[in-house]
C-alpha cells in the first residue's frame, strides 16, 4: 500500500466518484472502475460506509481522515485490483467538516505496464553489464564464471552454482557459487555455505538443449539439493551453457518456498545470461588454450635452441621449417629438403630405406646414423616421428630429435674391449691360488676369489659380503692391520708387507707375503675401495729355515776353517821364525865370518861364496815375507784399516800410489773380512810383483746384502791367458777358491786400455726370523 499526503494526481484508468457525509454514509457512488469492483452505479448510496469497511482497517482509517479534515492519496490492492483514491474533505461556509470526496482510479493495468517496462529496462541493464562483466573477465574463465552465476542469482534466485566441464572428462566440476547477499567462493574451499559438492556427471546434461525446472528431489540427483537446502530453497533451475553446438557445463539456481515459481521472463533472462557465459566462456577458453599452445610453442622453441640434441621439424613435403642451432653447429651440410641432406651427408642408403618405410608404415622410426661433417664424422641417435593435429588428427609434418653419440659409441666400444679385459682379470684372479679380497672404505668385504676361500678354509657357499677384514686376519695381524698397514695404505696408497690369516678351518694360521692398496675411481680418483693380494709363503718360509740353517752350518763350517787355518798359520810362521829363519840367518852369520877367512887365504874362492851367500840372505828375505803373508790380519780397525796397513807395507819403497776406500763397510762377520783380506792382499801382491802398476785402488762396500772388496790397478794386465788362470797360477786360483768357500765369488778382469781389476763379493748373513703377524 502506498500513501501520499496532499494532493496528488490521479493515475490512468477507470474512474469510481463516491461520497460521503459527516456519518460515513455515502451519498455518491458512480464511474466505470465500480464494475471492476463488482458494484453498481448508486449502489452504495445510502450504506454506512464505516459500518460497510469496519473489517477493513485502511478503509476505516482512510474515511476516519478525511472527515477529520485531510486531504491525501492513497495506493493499495483491493479484490484483486490496484486502486489509487484521492480524498478530499467537503466544508461548509463556515470552513467545518460536512462530508468527504474521493476519487478512485482503477490502476491497475498502469502498473502492470509500468511493471514491465520496468523489468525490461532492468533486464536489458543486467544483459548489459552481464555482457560487460563478461568482456572484462575474458582472460580469466574462473572470473568469468563466478560473475555469471553471481548475475543470475542476484536477479532471479537466492542461490546459484556453475558447472563446468573440462576437456574430455567424463563429469562436470562445480567452480564458483553466490547466494543472494553473500560472497562467491571456490568449491575447492567449499561455497558461501560451506557444503562440500562432488562432481556432476556428464550424461545428465548432455542431452540438454533447454532450461529445466528442478524439484529439490531432482536437484538432489543432480548433486545440487544440498546446497539449495542450505538456503531452504525448494525449486530449482537448470540451464545449459552451450557454444558451438556442445555443453560446456550448466548454470543451477534455486529459490524459496515463500518466492512464486519461476516465470517465463526469467527463464529467459537465466537463458540468455547463460547463452552469453557459454559464449564468452568458449571464447575465453579458446583464447586460454591459444595462448597456452602459444607459450608451449614458445617454451618448445627455448628448449629446442638450448637443447645440446639435434632437432629439425619438416612440413608434410619434407621440407625443413625448423632447425635448431645445435645442428647448424655441428656441421651437418643442410639442404631444403631433408632427404637430399640425408643424400649430402653420406647418410647409409639402408639406413634412409629404413627411415622411409617405418615412416610410411609405423609412423616412426629410430636408432643409429652416422653423418658426415667438414671435420669429422658423427654419430647420432636419431628418433624420427610424424606429427599430428591433436583435435584434427591432420598431419603435420615430421619431428626429427638426433642425441649426438659420438662419444657415448667410442665410450661402449672401449668397454667393451674393458669389459673383455675385465673377464680375462676376472678369469685370472678366479683361478689363482691367492687370497684375493675387495672391501669398501669400511672393512667391509665385498669379494673374495675362489683361491683365497680355499686358502683359509672358507666354503663356496658362504656370503663373504656378509663379513669383514677382521674375520680373515689373526689377533696380532689385525692390531697390525689397523695400526701400522691401514694408516700407511691410507696415506701412501699402499702397503706390501707379511702377515697372517687366520685359517677357517681350525688350523694353525697361514703366512702370507701381502700386498694392500688403494681403489680410485677413475674420475674423481677418490678412493672407494681396499683391494688386498695375499700369497701363501708357507713353503718359502720353510724353504728361508733351511737355507738359514745351511748357511749357519756352512757359516760355522768357514768359521772352524778360517779359524782353523790362521792357526796353521801361526804355527807354520811359529815354525819358519823360529827353525828356518833363525837358521838361515846363523847361516849367513857365519858365511860372513867364513868370508873374512876365505879374502885372506883364498880369495880367489870369495865369487863363489858371495853368491852362497846372496842366496842364503834371499831365502832369509823371503822367509820373513812368508811371516808377513802368514800374519793373521788385525781386524780391530776393520777390513778397511786392515787393508790399509797391508798395503802400506806391499807397496813400501816400490813407488806405487795406493788407495784405500771403505767409507761403505757392511757389518759382517769376521770370518768374511778375513777372507776377503786374504783376497785382496793376493791381488795387492800381484800388482806389485807382475803389474808394473803406478797406483792401485782397494775399495770396500756393500753390496747385495754382503761384502764387496775390489783392488783395481792401472799396470800391464795378466793377458787373456791369466784371466782364466790355468793350473800354474795357484795365486789367481787361491783367490776365486777363497771366494767359493765363503759362497761368494771372485772375478778378474782386464778392463779396456790397460790394468786388472780384481772383485770379490762374499755373502754377509741372512736375515733373522722375522715371522709376521
Amino acid at each position: 500500500m502506498k500513501q501520499h499526503d496532499g494532493t496528488g494526481g490521479l493515475g490512468v484508468g477507470p474512474h469510481a466518484v463516491f461520497a460521503l457525509d459527516a456519518n460515513g454514509d455515502c451519498t455518491l457512488s458512480t464511474g466505470p472502475a465500480l464494475t471492476h469492483l463488482d458494484l453498481h452505479p448508486g449502489e452504495l448510496v445510502g450504506t454506512n460506509l464505516f459500518e460497510l469497511y469496519r473489517d477493513d482497517t485502511i478503509n476505516v482509517d482512510a474515511l476516519r481522515r478525511v472527515l477529520a479534515g485531510q486531504s491525501f492519496s492513497l495506493e493499495r490492492e483491493f479484490y484483486g485490483r490496484h486502486l489509487s483514491t484521492y480524498f478530499e474533505p467537503v466544508r461548509d461556509v463556515d470552513g467545518s467538516v460536512t462530508g468527504a470526496l474521493g476519487v478512485t482510479t482503477d490502476i491497475t493495468e498502469q502498473r502492470r505496464t509500468e511493471n514491465e517496462l520496468r523489468a525490461a529496462r532492468e533486464r536489458a541493464s543486467l544483459l548489459a553489464d552481464v555482457s560487460e562483466a563478461l568482456s572484462r573477465e575474458l582472460l580469466d574463465p574462473e572470473a568469468l564464471l563466478r560473475t555469471a552465476v553471481r548475475a543470475v542469482t542476484d536477479a532471479v534466485a537466492d542461490v546459484g552454482l556453475v558447472w563446468v566441464r573440462g576437456l574430455g572428462e567424463a563429469s562436470l566440476s562445480p567452480m564458483a557459487a553466490w547466494a543472494s547477499g553473500g560472497d562467491p567462493t571456490r568449491p575447492a574451499h567449499g561455497p558461501a555455505s560451506g557444503v562440500e559438492l562432488s562432481p556432476l556427471e556428464a550424461s545428465v546434461v548432455e542431452a540438454m538443449s533447454e532450461p529445466v525446472l528442478m524439484s529439490l528431489d531432482a536437484a538432489a540427483a543432480a548433486g545440487f539439493s544440498s546446497l539449495a537446502k542450505r538456503y531452504g530453497a525448494v525449486t530449482g533451475l537448470r540451464v545449459p551453457l552451450r557454444s558451438r553446438g556442445t555443453v560446456l557445463g550448466v548454470i543451477d539456481v534455486a529459490r524459496g518456498a515463500e518466492a512464486q515459481p519461476f516465470t517465463e521472463a526469467e527463464i529467459d533472462l537465466v537463458a540468455e545470461v547463460s547463452e552469453r557465459c557459454a559464449l564468452a566462456l568458449d571464447h575465453a577458453l579458446l583464447l586460454r588454450a591459444h595462448q597456452e599452445a602459444r607459450e608451449e610453442l614458445v617454451k618448445f622453441q627455448a628448449l629446442a635452441d638450448a637443447s645440446e640434441d639435434l632437432i629439425a621439424i619438416t612440413d608434410t613435403e619434407d621440407r625443413t621449417v625448423y632447425i635448431n642451432p645445435r645442428v647448424h653447429a655441428s656441421g651437418v651440410p643442410l639442404t631444403g629438403s631433408v632427404w637430399k641432406t640425408a643424400a649430402v651427408a653420406d647418410i647409409d642408403e639402408s639406413v634412409q630405406k629404413s627411415m622411409r618405410h617405418d615412416l610410411e608404415t609405423a609412423g616412426r622410426w629410430s636408432g643409429d646414423v652416422t653423418v658426415s661433417t667438414p671435420d669429422a664424422s658423427l654419430t647420432a641417435r636419431v628418433s624420427v616421428f610424424r606429427l599430428f593435429h591433436p583435435d584434427t588428427a591432420r598431419p603435420l609434418g615430421t619431428a626429427w630429435i638426433g642425441q649426438d653419440v659420438t662419444e657415448l659409441r667410442e665410450t661402449e666400444r672401449a668397454l667393451r674391449e674393458a669389459n673383455s679385459d675385465l673377464e680375462q682379470f676376472k678369469a685370472l684372479v678366479d683361478a689363482s691360488p691367492d687370497f684375493i679380497a675387495i672391501a669398501d672404505m669400511q672393512g667391509r668385504v665385498q669379494y673374495l676369489n675362489p683361491g683365497g676361500r680355499e686358502l683359509v678354509g672358507l666354503q663356496p657357499e658362504v656370503d663373504v659380503a656378509t663379513s669383514t677384514i677382521a674375520d680373515y686376519a689373526t689377533a696380532e695381524g689385525l692390531v697390525n692391520f689397523r695400526n701400522g698397514v691401514m694408516p700407511a695404505v691410507l696415506a701412501h696408497g699402499h702397503w706390501e708387507g707379511e702377515t697372517k690369516l687366520r685359517n677357517h678351518r681350525g688350523g694353525p694360521s697361514i703366512p702370507v707375503a701381502t700386498s694392500t692398496f688403494l681403489v680410485h675411481d677413475v674420475e674423481s680418483r677418490e678412493p672407494f675401495a681396499i683391494a688386498t693380494v695375499q700369497r701363501d709363503i708357507t713353503e718359502r718360509l720353510a724353504a728361508e729355515t733351511a737355507l738359514r740353517q745351511l748357511a749357519e752350518q756352512r757359516q760355522a763350517l768357514l768359521t772352524r776353517l778360517v779359524d782353523a787355518q790362521e792357526a796353521e798359520r801361526v804355527r807354520i810362521a811359529a815354525d819358519v821364525h823360529d827353525d828356518p829363519v833363525q837358521a838361515c840367518a846363523a847361516v849367513d852369520l857365519r858365511l860372513s865370518l867364513f868370508r873374512r877367512r876365505v879374502r885372506e887365504r883364498a880369495p880367489d874362492l870369495l865369487d863363489g861364496l858371495d853368491a852362497l851367500q846372496a842366496t842364503v840372505s834371499g831365502a832369509t828375505d823371503r822367509l820373513r815375507a812368508l811371516l808377513f803373508d802368514l800374519e793373521p790380519p788385525d781386524l780391530g780397525n776393520g777390513l778397511t784399516g786392515a787393508l790399509s796397513r797391508a798395503a802400506r807395507e806391499i807397496f813400501e819403497n816400490t813407488g806405487i800410489r795406493w788407495t784405500v776406500n771403505g767409507d761403505e763397510e757392511p757389518e759382517v762377520p769376521d770370518t768374511t773380512r778375513a777372507i776377503a783380506y786374504r783376497i785382496a792382499k793376493e791381488a795387492m801382491i800381484n800388482a806389485r810383483k807382475h803389474a808394473e802398476a803406478r797406483s792401485v785402488v782397494i775399495a770396500v762396500a756393500a753390496r747385495e746384502g754382503g761384502l764387496q772388496v775390489s783392488v783395481d790397478d792401472d799396470g800391464i794386465g795378466l793377458g787373456p791367458d791369466a784371466v782364466e788362470p790355468s793350473p800354474g797360477h795357484r795365486g789367481l786360483l787361491s783367490m776365486q777358491d777363497r771366494a767359493t768357500v765363503a759362497g761368494g765369488r771372485c772375478t778378474i778382469r782386464n778392463p779396456e786400455g790397460a790394468g786388472t781389476v780384481v772383485t770379490a763379493w762374499l755373502p754377509g748373513p741372512l736375515p733373522s726370523d722375522t715371522s709376521a703377524t
